[in-house]
């Protein structure tokens, strides 16, 4: 293809511009023999090769393809333009530069070309708008050739009309053809009767063939924005009529992001429309290769015939969901079923359903059990709410039932399959129960801090008060305080973790004493610090650790022997 347009720019540019000189003809003729090469081999090695259909089989055989290949139309005009009129060279000289036409007659390639990469590419409307584009500037060209050989034959500079001879020719001359195939601008007022057969000419040409490749070019836009304007459309017409019934603005504005965000995905409003034109064979093989992993995640589809997927894979529908849209509520008839493709969804519960029970994400299952129509179990036992943008795929209940009606042993898996999730769901749900009611007795029987036992009291009366014993019931050691922090945090203490102080009593002890002044000031006149020192004290202490019952009380065993000698 691009030896072809090498030969249609060049063959009409170098017969009437002064492009081709005695200096660089050597260069023109290398490139003009390396085209014919190309041309050649595509005749004898590329063209004869290609396969053909034939009675719905694709035909390799090398002779039937060569065959097939010479008996068509294209083998004769690609043997023509392959004429060695270049021969006469020798004869006129290499300045006739019209001996080359025949190679424009390989046109079929230039088509082929285009059509072959409109159907590989993914945005064909470029190739399109790029093929008409090529008409117009080759018509253009063709016509600066013209006027450029006109003005050769009236002679440069003659008059107004035609070309001065100054600047550069081609630029000069294509934009004069631009201007005069377009209608634009003032162009030199024709002269002669010539010039003025000319520029009627050149009009024409700009009316009709420039109108009718503007006007492909229209279409090619049209086809390739049709989905986006007729979406935009929808959406004017869905604002509209929502302003006539004066909906609220944020309702209006969650429509208008619903249909942003569903264009953004899908690039279409109505995808069932797009498949209806495909045999149903294509269509179950598309919705196969999109849905069939998605849907042999539904633990209720399990072991049930293929065929009776590949029939449900054809049932399932795409819908968007906004941050906030609520997908179904507790309560409600189920009729759908779920598939969460994207995106992610919250089972909401508690009072006021404000508390997030799960969080569904991609390829998870809900609403499946309501299809069957079990009774008593066809409705929503929970609300489920999209967190952001989610994308879900649904299966309605009648679309179900459309499809297992000619599969009776499906029926029966399935409502199999059905009441072993309802009753897998049961246990769960009563096995959560009891966790719970566990969970609140534990938290309802507290163990609280006793209090101070009287023995203790008794303690604190007949040991000095200045001394270390007294200071040590009183307020303890630092061991003592930070498992006193413990014990008021709610933690439960244990017998194998006492502390045990440096006068022999356990730390849990302390804990539970509170500071006690029992030292009056009668009673310290009479002590005196050499009996505080001679004092001799063992305390012993038997702790029996509370223990929690339905029926018991905490008990708490404290003795203590005092051994005093008293001076004399």
């Amino acid at each position: 293809m691009l030896c072809y347009m090498y030969n249609c720019w060049v063959i009409p540019l170098r017969n009437t511009f002064p492009y081709q000189t005695a200096e660089n003809t050597p260069i023109w003729l290398a490139l003009d023999y390396s085209a014919d090469a190309i041309y050649f081999l595509d005749v004898a090695f590329i063209k004869p090769r290609l396969k053909y259909l034939e009675e719905g089989f694709w035909v390799a055989d090398l002779s039937l393809t060569r065959r097939n290949y010479i008996q068509k139309w294209q083998f004769k005009m690609d043997v023509l333009s392959l004429m060695p009129l270049d021969l006469l060279y020798f004869i006129f000289g290499t300045e006739y530069l019209m001996l080359r036409i025949p190679r424009l007659l390989k046109i079929q390639t230039f088509w082929e070309f285009f059509d072959r990469v409109d159907n590989m590419v993914s945005s064909p409307y470029v190739v399109r708008m790029a093929r008409t584009l090529t008409y117009m500037l080759y018509l253009i060209h063709l016509n600066a050739c013209a006027y450029y050989a006109f003005s050769t034959w009236k002679g440069l500079g003659t008059n107004s009309w035609v070309f001065s001879g100054k600047g550069s020719p081609y630029i000069r001359c294509f934009y004069f053809a631009t201007k005069t195939a377009t209608s634009i601008g003032k162009n030199p007022k024709p002269e002669t009767e010539e010039e003025s057969l000319f520029m009627t000419c050149s009009w024409l040409m700009g009316v009709f063939v420039f109108a009718i490749l503007i006007g492909q070019m229209r279409d090619i836009v049209v086809t390739a924005t049709r989905s986006q304007t007729e979406y935009k459309k929808l959406v004017d017409e869905a604002l509209e009529y929502m302003r006539c019934l004066n909906v609220p603005n944020h309702l209006q504005e969650r429509v208008k992001l619903w249909f942003t965000f569903t264009w953004e995905q899908q690039h279409t409003l109505d995808e069932s429309r797009i498949m209806d034109t495909l045999p149903h064979k294509m269509k179950t093989d598309i919705a196969i290769n999109v849905h069939i992993q998605t849907l042999s995640k539904v633990q209720l589809f399990h072991d049930c015939d293929e065929a009776l997927l590949r029939e449900l894979v054809l049932k399932l529908r795409p819908v968007i969901f906004l941050p906030g849209d609520f997908i179904c509520r507790k309560g409600e008839v189920g009729k759908q079923m779920y598939i969460v493709k994207t995106g992610q969804v919250q089972v909401m519960g508690g009072e006021n359903e404000s508390e997030v029970l799960a969080t569904l994400t991609e390829g998870s299952v809900f609403g499946e059990i309501s299809l069957l129509a079990i009774a008593g179990c066809n409705r929503r036992t929970a609300t489920v709410r999209s967190r952001g943008f989610s994308n879900l795929f649904v299966l309605r209940k009648a679309d179900l039932n459309e499809a297992i009606a000619y599969y009776p042993d499906a029926q029966e898996i399935l409502k199999k399959k059905a009441k072993q999730l309802i009753k897998q769901n049961a246990d769960r749900e009563r096995n959560n129960k009891k966790e719970q009611e566990m969970a609140e007795v534990i938290i309802g029987n507290r163990v609280e801090a006793p209090e101070t036992p009287r023995l203790v009291h008794t303690v604190m009366q007949v040991v000095p008060a200045n001394s270390p014993t007294a200071h040590l019931l009183k307020y303890g050691s630092r061991s003592t305080r930070r498992v006193n922090n413990t014990w008021l945090n709610c933690a439960q203490p244990t017998t194998e973790n006492q502390v045990v102080d440096h006068v022999g009593v356990p730390s849990k002890l302390t804990a539970l004493c509170r500071p006690m002044d029992v030292c009056n000031s009668e009673a310290s006149h009479q002590c005196n610090h050499a009996s505080h020192n001679s004092d001799q004290m063992q305390v012993k202490i038997i702790n029996s650790m509370p223990h929690i019952g339905n029926n018991e009380d905490n008990t708490f065993q404290c003795m203590v022997t005092v051994h005093r000698e008293m001076s004399q």
